[in-house]
C-alpha cells in the first residue's frame, strides 16, 4: 500500500446509508474533495461501497504447481479459476484470514506465508483493501468450505499459470495481481 501519511481527507457535508448487509454497506455521500494541498473543490456526490477487506493467497506446493480455485461467481456470471482469497472478519489479522482461508478453500496448510502487497480493488467506489500473501511449505489436508460454497480445487504446474496469465487466460482482478507480483519475483522461464 502507498504511505498513509500521503491520504488526505475530503470534507464530509452529509451521509445517507441507503443499504447495510452482511458483507457490504453503501454509504452516499455530499463531500468537498481536496483540489490541492490546501485548496477543496465543489461540492460532488458520492457513491461509496464499503468493504472489511480481504486476502489473497498464491499457494505453492513443492511440486511447484500453483493451487486454484474453480468456483461460480454470480455477480460475473461464470466460473473463474482464481487464487484462493476470502474476506477479512472482524478483529482478524490478514495473514489469519489467509491461513483460514487457505485452509478452508483448499485444505492446504502453509508453513510460511509472506505478504507480497496489497491493493485498493476498484477505488473508483469502493474501499476493499486486498492483502496478497505468498504460501509455501504447503501441506495437504481436507476442504473445509462455507455454507453454499462449491469450490473445486484445481492445481496447475507454475509454468502453465505463467503462460495463461501472459495470454489472458485468467479474469479476476486479485488472481491477475497476484500471479503478476508472484512471476515478478520468480526466475523467468527456461
Amino acid at each position: 500500500m502507498p504511505d498513509p501519511s500521503s491520504a488526505v481527507s475530503a470534507h464530509l457535508i452529509d451521509r445517507s446509508v441507503p443499504f447495510s448487509g452482511r458483507l457490504l454497506r453503501l454509504e452516499l455521500d455530499r463531500a468537498r474533495e481536496p483540489a490541492g494541498p490546501n485548496d477543496y473543490g465543489p461540492i460532488v456526490s458520492r457513491e461509496v461501497v464499503r468493504h472489511p477487506g480481504a486476502v489473497a493467497i498464491v499457494a505453492v506446493t513443492p511440486e511447484r504447481r500453483l493451487v486454484m480455485v474453480r468456483q461460480y461467481r454470480y455477480a460475473a456470471g461464470r466460473f473463474l479459476l482464481e487464487i484462493p482469497a476470502g474476506t477479512l472478519e472482524p478483529g482478524e489479522r490478514p495473514e489469519e484470514t489467509a491461513r483460514r482461508e487457505l485452509r478452508e478453500e483448499t485444505g492446504y496448510t502453509a508453513e510460511t506465508l509472506r505478504l507480497i502487497g496489497s491493493f485498493f480493488s476498484a477505488p473508483g467506489f469502493c474501499d476493499e483493501v486486498i492483502h496478497l500473501f505468498q504460501a509455501e511449505g504447503l501441506a495437504p489436508g481436507e476442504q473445509d468450505t462455507d455454507f453454499g460454497e462449491e469450490i473445486d480445487l484445481i492445481e496447475i504446474p507454475v509454468e502453465e499459470g505463467r503462460r495463461r496469465l501472459m495470454s489472458g487466460g485468467f479474469e479476476d482482478a486479485k488472481t491477475l495481481a497476484g500471479l503478476s507480483l508472484f512471476f515478478l519475483g520468480e526466475p523467468g522461464p527456461s
